[in-house]
């Protein structure tokens, strides 16, 4: 393996681990001495990868996304539908959201560029996700009295409380999510969608 290989991979692992204690411990918590720890590496070939703590945390943000993506694609070239797709881009995006401490998100909000980043990513995902309900009116399966513009507005206010509120700490991110949002598809779907969604339930064990 070439130096220059080992360099990239040395850089994927750092972001990787770094993602990993940040998720676990909160970001605050977690210093660059504790990533270099981690990884068995020193402090000062860590800041030859990385200036600082925001920096690593931007770019590892990007690499998660990337990741997200790319599976999110192999999930809608498999997914028989629309509300399959949705359901499980829905279930993949809480597999990831659960695993966090509640702190890393409210953390988040500490760092102006990272803060950008996840709107700027959001803003794209939003144009996908109007396809995807416009889509689910043409199947049958969302009712065409709904203003999807109010209810993604709904959806994305509720991600933000349900990721950084305080009040709700005794219950896991995975069971507000499933309360807030599952509530929210089934009172824009069909017989015909809230029957999919019944299915897909039972079928993937989702708890609420």
């Amino acid at each position: 393996m070439s130096a220059n290989c080992d360099k990239n991979e040395l850089h994927i692992n750092i972001i990787t681990t770094a993602n990993t204690l940040f998720y676990k411990h909160g970001i605050k918590e977690v210093k660059m001495d504790d990533i270099a720890a981690a990884l068995g590496i020193s402090k000062r070939t860590l800041y030859k990868h990385f200036d600082n703590k925001e920096e690593l945390l931007y770019e590892g943000i990007k690499y998660a996304q990337a990741r997200t993506v790319e599976r999110a694609k192999e999930i809608i070239r498999n997914a028989n539908g629309t509300m399959e797709v949705i359901l499980s881009l829905y279930t993949l995006y809480i597999k990831q959201m659960k695993t966090a401490n509640k702190k890393y998100f409210r953390e988040l909000e500490k760092y102006p560029k990272v803060i950008e980043e996840n709107r700027r990513h959001s803003r794209k995902n939003e144009h996908k996700i109007r396809a995807w309900l416009e889509s689910g009116i043409k199947e049958g399966i969302f009712r065409e009295d709904t203003n999807f513009e109010i209810l993604l507005y709904i959806v994305k206010d509720s991600v933000k409380f349900i990721t950084t509120t305080t009040l709700f700490d005794h219950y896991s991110i995975e069971q507000m999510s499933d309360t807030f949002i599952l509530a929210y598809l089934r009172g824009v779907s069909t017989a015909k969608g809230q029957q999919i969604i019944e299915d897909y339930i039972k079928k993937n064990q989702i708890t609420e």
